[in-house]
């Protein structure tokens, strides 16, 4: 893989914690890791990226299932 992919996929990577994180703020006020260890923030990613959803909507909708 090159470093150009390398870089997109760690953007996308930290997108996501970004969003996910500001969402369980947003609805529970607590972060993402108040509520889910490290490995199931993996297993969601990999859920997120199988999805068709915008991130956003995937974040939010995820964080609604959650709580």
């Amino acid at each position: 893989m090159d470093t150009q992919q390398e870089k997109h996929n760690d953007s996308i990577w930290w997108l996501f914690l970004e969003t996910l994180s500001d969402e369980f703020i947003n609805q529970t006020g607590f972060g993402i890791y108040a509520h889910i260890t490290p490995l199931d923030v993996h297993r969601v990613y990999i859920e997120f990226q199988q999805n068709k959803s915008p991130l956003n909507h995937f974040a939010r909708d995820y964080v609604r299932s959650y709580v």
